[in-house]
Parts: C-alpha cells; sequence; structure tokens
C-alpha cells in the first residue's frame, strides 16, 4: 500500500492512501508517526519506540489523572446513596446489572479491542464497524426488553421487570460510543478520551442523588445509569472527529469480525466468572444479602479498576504497537505489571487489614456486615490487577482463540468454586473467588505465555518485590491495629496510612533492585520514559 510523508505537530508521519483517509481530512491513524511497508518493498516497518513509550508515559499521566476524578466522584456516589437508599434497593439494581451484563458483552461484539489492535485500519473500516455496532445495539435493546419478564422469574421480584426494561435502552446508548472511544484510544489521544470517561460518572452522580433526595429509591440508581452512558458516548463521538457516514465496501471488515468474534467469546465466557457469583448469592440468599456483597466488591475494586483501568489503556495500544519487537515488548510488559504491582499491592494489603473502619467510614455503620467479605475480596485484589494483564498480552498479540481458551479455563474453575462455595453464604462465596484465583493462575499464565516474548518468571520477578513489601506491612499493621480501637474510625485510618506508606518504601529501598523500581516510577511521574 502506498503512503506518502507529511508532517503533523511539528513532527514527520507516514499517511495511507485515499482509501484510509477519506477526502483527506480524517485518518484513523492521524498522529501515529510510524512508516507504513509500500506493497513493492522487502524493508520491515520502523517502529518508533521511543516515540511509543514517551506517548504512553504522557498518556498515562493523563489517564490517571481523569480516573482519579471518576474515582472521587464514584466514591462520593457509593458513600451518599449508601446513606440515601436500602441495601435491598441496590441489590434489585445489582440483579438487574447482573443479566444485562450479559447482554452487554454482544453490544460491543469485541470491534473496539480490533479498532485498537490492528496494524493498519481505514476510515471505511471504521465506519462499517460503527454501524456494526449501532445494529446490535439496537438489536439487544429489543432482546433485553422484550425478556424483562423473564429477568423478574429468574429472581422471583417482580419489580425487577419494570427495572429491566428501564434499563434496557443503555445497550444502544453506548454502542454509539464504543468505536469513538475506541478510535481515541488507538490514536493515544488519552485526553478527550479521559475528559470522555469523566463526564459519564459525573453525570450519573447528579442524576442519581437529586432523585434519591426526593424519594425515588431504585429508580434514582437508573435513571443515573441511563443519563451517564448517553453523554458518555455523545462526548466520545464529538471529541473523535468520526464523522458518520454510508459505508463503501466491506473490505478488510471480516478479519476484523473474526478477532472480534473470538474476544466476544472471551466475554461470554469470563462474564459467567465474573457474575456468577452475583446470580447465585441473589439467587440462594435474597437480595439484602447480594447488596452486601455487591457494595463490598464495588468498594474496595473502586480504587483498583481505577489503578487498573489507566495503565491497561495507554499500554493496549502500546503494545499493539511493539508486537514485532521482542525485546522491547517484554520489557514494556514488565514495566507495565511492575507499575500496577508497586501501586496496587500495598493499597490493597491496607485497607484488607483496615476493612472495618473503611466500611463504617465510607457506607457508614450500617454496612458493617460487609466487612468480612471485604475482607476476604481483597485477597482476590491483591493479585487481580497484575494477573489481569494476562489477557491484555493475547490482545495485543492478536491471540484470539487463546484467549478464548484461558477464558474458558478460568470460568470452569471460578463457577465450580462459587457452586461449592454458596453452602456457606456470601462469605463462602468470596473465599471460592479467592482460592480459584491462586489455584489457576499459573497454569493459565503458562498456556498464555507459551510462544510469545514472555515468561512465567517474567511476571513474578516483576511483582516480587511490591508483593513481599506489601504483605510484611499488612502483617505488622494487623498487630497494631486491636491495639487502637478506641480512636475514631478517620483518625485509625488517617494515623496508619502515612506510617503503612513509609514502611512500605523502606522496605521497597532494602530490596536489591526496590531504588530502581522507584526511581522508574518516579520518572513516569514525570512524564519521562
Amino acid at each position: 500500500r502506498r503512503c506518502h510523508p507529511g508532517t503533523w505537530a511539528g513532527r514527520p508521519y507516514w499517511a495511507r492512501d485515499s482509501r484510509a483517509s477519506v477526502g483527506g481530512s480524517f485518518s484513523p491513524d492521524r498522529g501515529w508517526w510510524l512508516p507504513v511497508q509500500s506493497s513493492g518493498s522487502s524493508e520491515q516497518a520502523v517502529t518508533e519506540t521511543s516515540e511509543i513509550k514517551r506517548r504512553s508515559v504522557r498518556g498515562g499521566m493523563i489517564t490517571v489523572g481523569a480516573q482519579l476524578v471518576a474515582v472521587l466522584t464514584q466514591l462520593i456516589s457509593v458513600s451518599v446513596l449508601a446513606r440515601l437508599l436500602l441495601p435491598e434497593e441496590f441489590g434489585i439494581m445489582a440483579m438487574v446489572l447482573a443479566v444485562a451484563a450479559f447482554a452487554q458483552i454482544f453490544r460491543d461484539l469485541g470491534l473496539s479491542a480490533a479498532t485498537i489492535q490492528r496494524a493498519e485500519l481505514t476510515t471505511n473500516q471504521l465506519t462499517s464497524l460503527f454501524w456494526i455496532n449501532i445494529g446490535a445495539g439496537t438489536f439487544l435493546t429489543t432482546v433485553v426488553a422484550l425478556a424483562s419478564p423473564l429477568v423478574a422469574y429468574l429472581y422471583d421480584r417482580p419489580e425487577v421487570t419494570l427495572v429491566t426494561l428501564a434499563m434496557s435502552p443503555m445497550f444502544l446508548l453506548g454502542s454509539i460510543g464504543a468505536q469513538p472511544a475506541a478510535l481515541l484510544s488507538r490514536q493515544m489521544n488519552f485526553g478527550r478520551l479521559g475528559i470522555s470517561n469523566i463526564s459519564g460518572p459525573i453525570v450519573n452522580l447528579v442524576v442519581a442523588v437529586a432523585m434519591a433526595v426526593n424519594d425515588f429509591g431504585y429508580w434514582s440508581l437508573v435513571a443515573g445509569s441511563l443519563a451517564g452512558i448517553t453523554v458518555k458516548s455523545l462526548t466520545a463521538l464529538w471529541l473523535s472527529g468520526l464523522k458518520v457516514r454510508k459505508p463503501e465496501g466491506s473490505d478488510g471488515v471480516r478479519s476484523l469480525l473474526q478477532f472480534g468474534g473470538s474476544v466476544t467469546i472471551f466475554d461470554i465466557v469470563n462474564y459467567f466468572g465474573r457474575n456468577f457469583d452475583n446470580m447465585i448469592i441473589g439467587r440462594v440468599s435474597g437480595a439484602e444479602a447480594l447488596g452486601l456483597y455487591s457494595r463490598a466488591y464495588q468498594l474496595l475494586m473502586f480504587p483498583i479498576l481505577n489503578l487498573r483501568g489507566p495503565i491497561n489503556s495507554v499500554a493496549f495500544p502500546a503494545m499493539s504497537r511493539l508486537q514485532e519487537n521482542a525485546r522491547e515488548y517484554r520489557r514494556y510488559y514488565r514495566g507495565v505489571i511492575s507499575v500496577l504491582a508497586l501501586l496496587s499491592m500495598p493499597l490493597t494489603a491496607f485497607l484488607l487489614v483496615n476493612s472495618e473502619p473503611v466500611i463504617r467510614t465510607v457506607l457508614g455503620p450500617d454496612w458493617i456486615d460487609a466487612a468480612p467479605l471485604y475482607s476476604i475480596l481483597a485477597l482476590v485484589a491483591f493479585i487481580q490487577p497484575c494477573s489481569s494483564t494476562i489477557g491484555l498480552v493475547c490482545l495485543s498479540l492478536g491471540l484470539g482463540r487463546r484467549l478464548v481458551m484461558t477464558g474458558l479455563v478460568g470460568t470452569i474453575g471460578s463457577v465450580i468454586g462459587f457452586a461449592i462455595g454458596v453452602n456457606w453464604g456470601p462469605e463462602g462465596v468470596a473465599w471460592a473467588y479467592a482460592v480459584t484465583t491462586y489455584v489457576m493462575l499459573v497454569p493459565i499464565m503458562a498456556y498464555t505465555f507459551k510462544d510469545t516474548p514472555l515468561r512465567v518468571l517474567d511476571f513474578f520477578g516483576a511483582i516480587r518485590r511490591p508483593a513481599i513489601a506489601a504483605i510484611i506491612c499488612g502483617v505488622a499493621l494487623a498487630l497494631v491495629v486491636p491495639s487502637m480501637d478506641d480512636l475514631a474510625d478517620l483518625s485509625l485510618l488517617a494515623i496508619t496510612a502515612p506510617a503503612f506508606g513509609l514502611l512500605y518504601l523502606g522496605l521497597l529501598l532494602v530490596q536489591p533492585g526496590g531504588a530502581s523500581e522507584l526511581q522508574r516510577l518516579l520518572r513516569l511521574m514525570r512524564n519521562r520514559p
């Protein structure tokens, strides 16, 4: 494919022919300064590794900043709404969301991942994917609306019928922003993507709280969710610059659909592993028990997901561009999980030990029964941000079938564990989640890394120092906290947090290589690769 040189932001780039940029005004790859191999040359395309790292570092900082705003908004939402609504009302919403999450898989059809991972993408292909997503969203909205009585029957709660019917448009609304958001990620335009991502939670918070104050009950959660996803999708569409037009042919779309199909199959399989716990608790133990479990899980995963999310969203497009350079790919991946471990492991260990004061502070004393669940789920959250990058490897290397197999094995193990654990109630389910996560980690990782630039030792070598330091700090804190029972919850957290942090830093520094890891993290925070 012929290319012609040009400039963008004062730097050279290589634009594709007219098929890639309709009218010459827009290109899915604009902003990437990567030469593309022409059809008549045998030379390999040259990947500007330093430029990728520079952009990923800058994008990472922007994304983290945007995510911090989203986290703060969500924490305020959880804290305020927990005081305005009952656990049963959260449980009703959780019932609907557990079922809706399954239908949500088909809204995107894995095409966002295909857009980001594909080395070359034309405007016509992107337009085709946009309309395919719209069609899928419309279909799912119709199916979920028609199935609303069945969902109510599943949980034996009549009120779930109207809630499910009201939530059904979220699939169409979400599909509008799928490809625009994927395009912004592909371009590594994380500033605009961040604006889109924080607009939804802010609107969700305002609408939900306003309605909860006026005694709308669980309808506050419904209205907030719909308003948030509408604003997020429309903002992404506006900021991406994607021109909605009729596609001209389907050249190259089939291969994108095949890759997206593998991602969708993985999402279907993974859904049962991630949501079967909610389903079985709701069915066996009821709405109140599910409300406690879902709130404990959501509160714990708020900071963890919002650390992992920005890093993964930057790493995916960067690793996709580095897939032909085994050495740099391996170095980049080790750096990603090292940063994840440095940030998430001490935070999880601190939250595990302080589960009761955290629950009372954020959710209120009426939710104290969620504290044991919070502590058990923290064991999962300790390793999950790093272990979840296994899927990132499959996606960035285009290993669709391998992605499906890892999801299948993981889901079978989780479902078996949940089915056994529910005999001991929500806490038994939480323990099953923790046990299966650690038992399956190494086998799944060994299978995923086979014939790739990565090895299992790369993973454990990158997380070893943060894990050791966090575990020691957690044990030390657990020995001290019982002697501080007379302190108020906020005072306890205010005293133990800085002490925990200082001890963690000290334990990192005394380990061989620990100072280098901290220096690398500081360089990243200063926007230097």
